[in-house]
């Protein structure tokens, strides 16, 4: 015979022990879950040397393999229009960069970021690992180690636990989705797909009396109680942050002049570092760039193509109109696990390649186009050789904006330093 139910005193409503922990319970272990605190903060570990700056690292991926040459089409390349017949950008239609390259017709907020410096454009990019499968491709250039497979943890993460101080806010790494993405496994990163979820709600579909408040009386109770220090702390770590974010989960809705898909992975990030909420490493994602068919004319704006890259530029454009002077302590790398073919297939697409076209955006950018170009004649077996390693990008703009460490142990087995950066930030 199932138990009686037994009344929480902290509860209205009639509310049982079960019902409370069925509605609260799960939510309640989750937060305390992301709550990041060291165990070591229990034995007196000195704080990181390294101080935060007060920036943030936002990685957003392509995810499908972006077309570079598409994004940012090499001007006055007769192989490249040859090759691209129908799809291919032409001089007239492309947006100038530095003479050598321009951006594709749809990227006009891209633009006008690149002519106010605060665009870095890096063709030829990408990681020295040759395969064209988009799960191992993005699993590797996302751990950092493009030559093993096994490494549990990602780039990101890595850095994130060699900088953190024995505490660190709860919200210090974030993921946009509905699972944290393989830069930041490893790290106490919170994975959400939009703010809500990340206040206290009832997880039935019928209300109760005593509104989230008194749900997080009761959580506080809860985790008071438990022996386990490092428990408690972490609840109460959870709980606080749950207090901080319920003004900001009440009026958390995109404008309503805000892009939507893509735009929908950078408003989490761009309400929470508008609203105080010390967000230090990010990530997003836009998907569909498999483009093996049909991408249409750049002239066309119902194309395929010009569809994928307006609604990156709507999205990066609102997010950083949307900060405001906060923009100037974001900065954001665009990147893909890698390129597609210079030849069009008999699609009207193209297939898996290699050299992909970054970007690097905001604040501390130093703009321009940057790194070296093989050109399209020496080519891999007929993709964009990768000159520009993803890598070196990477570990200048965390040496020149974000918290310092040992970057030799982020990007094991690559040369960090300064010797191997493209000049993407400013001094």
């Amino acid at each position: 015979m199932p138990d009686a139910p037994v009344a929480v005193p902290l509860l209205g409503g009639g509310f049982s022990r079960r019902r409370f922990l069925a509605m609260a319970g799960g939510t309640a272990g989750a937060l305390a879950a992301t709550a990041y605190i060291r165990p070591s903060f229990l034995l007196g570990e000195p704080a990181a040397a390294s101080p935060a700056t007060g920036n943030t690292l936002v990685q957003v991926f392509l995810r499908g393999g972006a077309d570079g040459l598409s994004l940012v089409p090499p001007l006055g390349d007769s192989t490249y229009q040859s090759l691209r017949p129908v799809i291919a950008v032409p001089d007239a239609l492309a947006l100038p960069l530095d003479g050598r390259f321009g951006l594709h017709p749809a990227a006009t907020r891209l633009k006008a970021l690149y002519d106010q410096g605060r665009l870095a454009v890096i063709p030829a990019a990408g990681s020295p690992n040759s395969t064209r499968s988009h799960f191992e491709a993005q699993d590797l250039i996302e751990k950092g180690t493009p030559s093993t497979s096994t490494t549990p943890d990602g780039w990101f993460g890595r850095w994130m636990n060699q900088t953190a101080n024995p505490s660190e806010a709860t919200l210090r790494g974030l993921g946009v989705g509905y699972g944290l993405q393989a830069a930041l496994r490893g790290s106490a990163s919170v994975a959400t797909p939009d703010i809500s979820s990340l206040a206290l709600h009832d997880m039935d579909t019928v209300a109760w009396a005593g509104g989230s408040g008194e749900m997080t009386g009761a959580l506080a109770g809860m985790y008071a109680s438990v022996p386990d220090p490092l428990l408690k702390a972490q609840g109460a770590a959870a709980i606080t942050v749950v207090n901080q974010l319920a003004p900001i989960a009440a009026d958390a809705d995109m404008p309503a002049d805000w892009p939507q898909h893509f735009g929908s992975g950078l408003w989490p990030i761009a309400r929470l570092l508008a609203a105080g909420i010390p967000v230090e490493a990010a990530a997003a994602d836009l998907g569909g760039w498999d483009t093996h068919d049909s991408m249409g004319s750049p002239s066309n704006v119902n194309g395929g193509m010009y569809q994928l890259v307006a609604e990156l530029d709507a999205a990066l454009g609102s997010f950083f109109s949307y900060l405001g002077p906060i923009g100037d302590k974001v900065t954001v790398v665009v990147m893909a696990e890698f390129g597609r073919r210079i030849a069009v297939n008999g699609s009207g697409g193209l297939d898996h390649g290699r050299g992909q076209a970054m970007m690097v955006v905001g604040g501390g950018v130093s703009g321009g186009v940057k790194g070296a170009w093989p050109g399209l004649t020496d080519t891999d077996s007929g993709d964009v050789r990768v000159v520009n390693d993803y890598r070196a990008v990477l570990s200048e703009v965390l040496s020149t904006r974000m918290r310092t460490t040992d970057l030799g142990t982020v990007f094991p087995g690559f040369d960090t330093s300064s010797t191997s950066w493209l000049g993407v930030t400013t001094p």
